[in-house]
């Protein structure tokens, strides 16, 4: 399987993750009915979300300059509710108009669409957590041997440089473990719990996150979560990580 191909399909399991729900206007109005608000809060009080994009529409019976303004009002009221009941300010707004294939119930036509992803369990994990606390980068896999991350693994690199931006105070240390070695023998061998850790503070640095906000170490096998050596591959796999531990949040 060709690397194009790999990346296109780590391209659509990201683009999966990502929803959509839609509330609806009355006719020449940029504010959301009693209903309409209580549906919104019913649909996302007990979500853990980040809000990407609210994109508003109109029906096609008034002129274009109109809807446009119009649709990009609606889109902003909904961003307004999300910024003031949320820490989230960067959310994107866009304004369709009647620039989009018309419903022919023209109700279905005024309204806002709002795209959002669920967080990731990291993403809970990290807002959660304390000074001190370690976290395992589930799902990040490398080659035998080596530092060098299988494709598999982007999605979870993705999620850590997505909670670093979006926790600008977040200051980490990357940490590498191995498995199956007792301290003695890893002592003798490359130190491949290093270079694992050190590829993943690189991929964030290139991928702009400040030098300053990381560091990494490796503790070989020194602190496996399972009794070397591990009775059985689920074992070694558990003791076979990189965690991040928050120095400061």
């Amino acid at each position: 399987m060709n690397k194009i191909f790999l990346f296109f399909l780590i391209g659509i399991c990201r683009l999966s993750a990502q929803s959509t729900f839609t509330v609806y206007f009355d006719t020449n109005s940029s504010s959301l009915k009693q209903e309409q608000l209580i549906k919104l809060d019913d649909f996302f009080r007990n979500k853990d979300v980040n809000f990407i994009k609210v994109v508003g529409f109109c029906d096609h019976r008034a002129n274009n300059d109109y809807n446009d303004v119009l649709s990009l009002k609606r889109a902003n009221f909904v961003k307004n509710i999300f910024e003031k009941t949320t820490n989230q300010n960067n959310i994107a707004v866009e304004g369709k108009g009647e620039n989009f294939q018309q419903d022919s119930n023209l109700a279905n036509n005024r309204k806002v669409e709002i795209y959002y992803e669920e967080k990731s369990d990291l993403a809970k994990s990290v807002s959660l957590g304390k000074i001190g606390d370690k976290l395992v980068l589930e799902n990040l896999y490398f080659y035998n041997h080596s530092g060098e991350f299988v494709p598999d693994s982007y999605p979870t690199l993705e999620q850590l440089l997505e909670i670093m931006h979006n926790n600008p105070k977040l200051k980490i240390e990357i940490q590498g473990h191995i498995c199956c070695q007792t301290i003695a023998d890893a002592e003798k061998i490359e130190d491949i719990a290093l270079m694992r850790a050190m590829a993943v503070y690189v991929y964030l640095v290139n991928n702009k996150i400040e030098e300053s906000r990381l560091s990494y170490k490796s503790f070989k096998s020194s602190q496996p979560i399972f009794s070397i050596p591990e009775r059985n591959e689920k074992e070694r796999n558990a003791n076979r990580r990189v965690e991040i531990q928050i120095l400061e949040n």
